[in-house]
């Protein structure tokens, strides 16, 4: 085979998940996930010595660092064991789980909460399969070590739910291990617009009803767990990094809507403390009265940038894009900044 004479089509790809429970040792990925794109890239940098000599050219590199990052987006539905395990990665602590408000004797509906955490619990890291085209070419790599960086969920008018991450990782391999007959998909209803709402109000999370929303078009919540991927995390006699540290969770949360009040505006100037529930649900699980969903909890937000409208001519409709500040609520011991509550079917992340 020349390089280059044959082609390989993307659809017959896959990309899986696992947990570690040893840092950096990989575990079986058998949880596979349905994505839109994935890149996931291994760079082995280097460095030219620049050094003065009888020439005008230079002669002498070394090797340094293997830099191993990735991305994918991917559209979110509620009984994907990849979307809890991702979740759990980028939140740093382990699922807890309890049966769902509301839920009748008999039931099988579950709740599954995402807190943040420091990434010192059961499952520290995640490990990847990805297999890039058909079986058949078997250019197959495992990843160990890998956490997610940062994590988004994005949705808008006549779209499902979105989700988008990005992954630091420790070290891969290029393998035979083809997993393709034990991933673990579902086909399920995806959470889309239509059944969504995105509840923001002064005051408190109790403030908040199911029928009180704002009228947005889109919105983006996204977290960055600054991840310490540079020198500060490797050694002597070793190209790979040794640790993966986190940094401070920093959140954003933006909304686009129409512009016909100033309740935004003034809430930035008066500096008022909001609240959001974002929740988007699907089709009712099976043995249950309880729909499948996913739901975000912010307690605490202030308004950063009220979106002051722009007129750029006669035939547009003001729209506003309102971007928040979101702190952890410190009125208790047990204030956080975002929680995340996965409804659905299946009995334990555990």
């Amino acid at each position: 085979m020349a390089v280059g004479d044959s082609a390989i089509i993307s659809a017959l790809s896959y990309l899986a998940f696992g947990r570690e429970t040893t840092f950096k040792t990989y575990n079986t990925a058998a949880a596979g996930l349905d994505v839109l794109s994935s890149s996931f890239k291994t760079m082995k940098e280097n460095k030219i010595l620049e050094e003065i000599s009888t020439t005008r050219t230079y002669g002498k590199r070394i090797s340094t660092m293997k830099k191993i990052e990735g991305s994918f987006e991917a559209y979110a539905y509620a009984e994907s064991t990849a979307l809890a395990y991702i979740m759990e990665n980028a939140f740093g602590a382990n699922i807890t789980t309890a049966t769902a408000t509301g839920e009748t004797a008999g039931g099988s509906a579950l709740t599954h909460t995402f807190s943040i955490g420091n990434f010192e619990d059961t499952y520290t890291s995640l490990c990847v399969n990805h297999r890039k085209g058909g079986s058949a070419t078997a250019f197959i790599y495992q990843y160990n070590g890998v956490r997610v960086n940062e994590l988004s969920f994005n949705a808008e008018v006549d779209e499902a739910l979105k989700m988008n991450a990005s992954v630091m990782i420790i070290d891969e391999t290029n393998t035979s291990n083809d997993v393709a007959s034990v991933l673990t998909t579902l086909e399920n209803q995806p959470l889309s617009f239509v059944n969504g709402r995105v509840s923001v109000v002064a005051g408190t999370l109790g403030a908040i009803t199911t029928t009180a929303y704002w009228h947005v078009q889109s919105f983006e919540l996204g977290m960055a767990n600054s991840l310490k991927g540079d020198a500060e995390s490797g050694r002597i006699g070793s190209d790979v990094l040794d640790v993966l540290p986190h940094g401070i969770a920093q959140f954003t949360f933006n909304v686009t809507m129409r512009f016909n009040t100033t309740t935004a505006y003034d809430g930035m100037l008066a500096e008022t403390k909001f609240a959001a529930d974002l929740e988007f649900t699907g089709d009712t699980l099976g043995t249950s009265i309880i729909p499948r969903g996913l739901k975000f909890r912010l307690p605490e937000l202030y308004i950063s940038d009220a979106g002051d409208p722009e007129i750029s001519g006669p035939d547009g409709v003001l729209t506003s894009e309102v971007q928040f500040h979101v702190l952890r609520d410190e009125s208790s011991a047990g204030g956080y900044a975002i929680k995340a509550e996965l409804t659905n079917d299946v009995s334990s992340y555990a």
